[in-house]
C-alpha cells in the first residue's frame, strides 16, 4: 500500500507523518518512509537543494518543466526501493509525490508570464489554462509512464488556511530536520506567500479533476486552523478506507 501526504510548506505535515507513522505501525503494519525530495540523495538531492537555495537562479529565472524534471528523476532514482517495499508487503508512506510537482510547477507559470507562449487567438487567461494543463499531463506521463513510479492507493492534501502557513514560514525553521539543505540560507519556494496561495489553488484545482486526490479539511467553521489531533482524526478517517 502507498500513501502520500501533500501540502503547502509550513502546513504541519511533519506532524501528521508522525502521528501516522505511530497510528500505522500500531495496526501492525511493516512501515516504509520517505521524503519528497531526497535531499540526502547523490546528485539529485544536491541539485535540488541549490535550486531550493537559489544557487541555480531566482524562481522566475528556471523554467518550472526544467525544475519538474530535476523532481521527476529523484522520484525514478527511488522508485525501485518504493517497488521493492511494496512487493514484499510493506505499507511505504511518503510525505510529496507527483502532485507537489504539478501544484508547484504549474503555479509558477501562473505566476510568471515570461515562462509562457501566448498565441495571437487567445487571451492571457487562456494561455496560462492551456500550458499549465499541458505541464500537468506532462509531469504525468514522465511520471507515470515514461519513468513507471509506482502510483499511490491513497493520496491526501492537507488543506490549512493561509494565514496559518504564512505565519509558519515567517518563523524561524532552522531547527526542523529537513532543512539542512539550505545552508543557511532561505528556500526561494517559501519567499513569496503570494506563490504558496497559488499553489494552494493549483492543488485544490487537482482535487476537483481526479477524484482519487483527496483534500483533508484542516480548519474550523471560523477558518481557523484545526489542532493537530483533530485534523489528524481527518485523516484517519480516510486511511481506514484502504486499510
Amino acid at each position: 500500500m502507498l500513501i502520500v501526504l501533500e501540502g503547502l510548506d509550513g502546513a504541519g505535515k511533519s506532524t501528521q507523518v508522525k502521528l501516522l507513522k505511530e497510528y500505522l505501525i500500531s495496526r501492525g503494519v511493516n512501515l516504509r518512509y520517505l521524503h519528497f525530495p531526497r535531499y540526502d540523495a547523490p546528485l539529485y538531492g544536491d541539485l535540488i537543494g541549490k535550486y531550493l537555495r537559489g544557487d541555480l537562479g531566482k524562481i522566475d529565472q528556471v523554467h518550472p518543466q526544467i525544475v519538474a524534471l530535476l523532481f521527476a528523476l529523484d522520484r525514478q532514482d527511488a522508485s525501485a526501493q518504493i517497488r521493492e517495499w511494496l512487493d514484499n508487503g510493506d505499507c511505504v508512506l511518503l510525505d510529496r509525490y507527483v502532485y507537489s510537482n504539478i501544484a508547484y510547477q504549474c503555479a509558477k507559470l501562473k505566476m510568471h508570464s515570461s515562462f509562457i507562449s501566448p498565441k495571437d487567438d487567445e487571451t492571457f487567461s487562456e494561455t496560462l489554462n492551456r500550458e499549465a494543463g499541458a505541464l500537468r499531463e506532462w509531469i504525468f506521463d514522465t511520471e507515470y509512464v515514461k519513468y513507471g513510479i509506482p502510483k499511490p492507493d491513497l493520496n491526501l492534501f492537507l488543506d490549512v488556511p493561509i494565514d496559518f502557513v504564512d505565519s509558519k514560514l515567517k518563523e524561524s525553521r532552522e531547527a526542523d530536520d529537513d532543512r539542512d539543505y539550505l545552508n543557511g540560507k532561505s528556500d526561494i519556494h517559501e519567499a513569496d506567500i503570494r506563490f504558496q496561495i497559488c499553489v494552494r489553488e493549483l492543488y485544490l484545482e487537482q482535487t476537483l479533476l481526479d477524484k482519487d486526490f483527496v483534500r483533508v479539511c484542516c480548519e474550523d467553521s471560523n477558518g481557523k486552523m484545526l489542532p493537530p489531533d483533530k485534523i489528524f482524526e481527518n485523516i484517519k478517517k480516510e486511511v481506514s478506507v484502504v486499510l
